[in-house]
């Protein structure tokens, strides 16, 4: 009997025929009578029967062909009782979630991640808040950055803890649309963060739609299944990328600023989101009040949007755990060769010097100045904005960039619009939560700048008068890192208090 694992995918095969062999393909019924979108190409089987030479054989036409039905017919048999298709080169049905079939088909009522479950609504329930790739993207790098075999991470995030064992090739599907669902390398799940991650072995097909899913007996911690299914479908970009998988923030993602040294405050400072200070838990050298405030705080504390979390609130371990997700996130995001630390994002594209980036308002673009597209740049000095300096996502909404900087990352000072100062524009869909800014030392924004982009420092972070940042503000990485306000405003994008443009 014919054994699965045997059987090779080819999608080239016709460069490969020639009269000494015969291809067969097999279809599912519903390409039986049509040619197989490029969509669908996981959806036919393809096979090389090594023939006897034509001119040995003398055989008929119509003998040939009779011959190679059969064979055809062979081979069909042979691949159902084969098993449930698990073959990974074949990538056919992964058992009940894909149907066991070649074709895969999302369930019927599903809906968008983020969508409200209007069937199931409940505390208790669990939903996909979020996925990445997002449902709609036209423009999706065909590999993840760091994967083997240039694969693809696809990811949903829970709004509660789940059952990790919930969570298989069954629940969490990928197929490219009309086509076979993929058998995934892996299936992964972060309690830390509740994202479950489907992680391709090979590189995802350019220019072709594909749905993902999560259905079936996926369910929480607790063991309440969800209570609708999920899918969304994204497009891959024309031609092969490779882009950067989101940064994972685990426990600190919640969190606007984050402080190991206290904070100092001047002013009507607003910050929406959490706060974690940790070791040192004061305010302008008096200490918080431990009931997730800032507390006294004289002459004046911050509003905040959130709750502080301090060593002995809301409990003994929370911050620890925070201050820990962050400098794994802080290393993430940091070269191989460092400062402070040995990182692990490398083949940064090096920033020229000076590494003034921006130029004013109205100036042309240019490329590694006051321009920048999706990827990893790299400073080995410091990196300075002034003026305007654009990101451009170039249409695709989960592109990531990420600037690295040996010593400082820093916003010059200006005046208050409409007079000239400092701002980071975000251009096709460029997102602030998709933009990180690392820096080996400490940030300094000065005064009137618009931030754009999470900052994770080794040290402290500073802004000056009037200064506002659309994206975390996180110190103390590696040393004592304090946070130092002057009537500012901080905003996790997203936050449900964040300004409206916040995202």
């Amino acid at each position: 009997m014919l054994c699965c694992t045997n059987v090779r995918q080819r999608t080239d095969l016709p460069r490969y025929q020639n009269r000494y062999s015969l291809h067969v393909k097999l279809y599912t019924s519903a390409y039986a009578q049509q040619r197989s979108p490029r969509g669908a190409r996981h959806a036919t089987t393809n096979f090389r029967l090594p023939l006897k030479k034509a001119n040995k054989m003398k055989k008929s036409t119509s003998h040939s062909r009779v011959l190679g039905w059969g064979i055809a017919l062979a081979f069909g048999a042979a691949l159902a009782g084969c098993g449930g298709g698990q073959d990974p080169i074949l990538g056919t049905g992964v058992g009940a979630g894909a149907g066991g079939g070649l074709s895969f088909n999302p369930p019927a009522g599903a809906i968008a991640p983020g969508a409200a479950c209007v069937a199931n609504a409940s505390a208790t329930i669990p939903t996909v808040t979020q996925s990445d790739p997002t449902s709609g993207n036209q423009f999706v790098t065909t590999s993840t950055n760091g994967v083997a075999a240039g694969g693809k991470a696809v990811s949903a995030t829970f709004s509660l803890a789940m059952n990790p064992a919930s969570i298989d090739a069954t629940t969490f599907t990928l197929a490219p649309v009309g086509g076979a669902a993929l058998v995934p390398a892996s299936i992964n799940y972060n309690a830390a963060t509740s994202v479950a991650t489907l992680t391709t072995s090979s590189t995802l097909l350019p220019g072709t739609a594909y749905t993902a899913v999560i259905q079936g007996a996926v369910k929480s911690a607790a063991g309440t299944p969800i209570g609708c299914n999920y899918a969304w479908n994204f497009k891959t970009a024309a031609l092969p990328g490779v882009g950067l998988a989101p940064i994972n923030l685990g426990r600190a993602s919640t969190f606007g600023i984050a402080a190991t040294a206290g904070v100092t405050n001047i002013g009507a400072t607003i910050i929406n989101g959490d706060a974690v200070l940790n070791p040192t838990a004061t305010c302008n050298a008096i200490a918080v009040d431990n009931l997730g405030g800032f507390g006294a705080c004289t002459p004046v504390a911050p509003t905040i949007n959130g709750k502080v979390i301090t060593p002995t609130f809301p409990d003994t371990t929370t911050a620890d755990a925070v201050v820990a997700d962050l400098k794994k996130a802080f290393l993430s995001i940091t070269p191989p060769a460092g400062p402070p630390a040995a990182g692990s994002l490398g083949g940064g594209i090096p920033i020229a010097a000076p590494t003034g980036l921006g130029a004013p308002a109205g100036s042309a673009m240019v490329i590694g100045q006051n321009l920048f597209f999706p990827g990893v740049y790299n400073s080995i000095t410091s990196i300075m904005v002034t003026n305007d300096l654009t990101l451009d996502a170039q249409g695709n909404p989960d592109a990531v960039f990420v600037f690295q900087s040996s010593s400082t990352v820093g916003a010059a000072a200006g005046a208050a619009a409409p007079a000239a100062h400092t701002r980071i524009l975000l251009i096709n869909g460029a997102k602030a939560s998709n933009v990180w800014w690392q820096a080996g030392s400490s940030a300094t924004l000065d005064t009137s700048a618009e931030w754009q982009g999470n900052i994770l420092a080794s040290a402290s972070v500073t802004m000056k008068a009037g200064a506002t940042s659309c994206g975390r503000l996180l110190g103390g990485a590696f040393t004592a890192g304090a946070l130092v306000f002057s009537n500012n405003v901080v905003s996790v994008p997203g936050n449900v208090n964040a300004p409206a443009t916040c995202k």
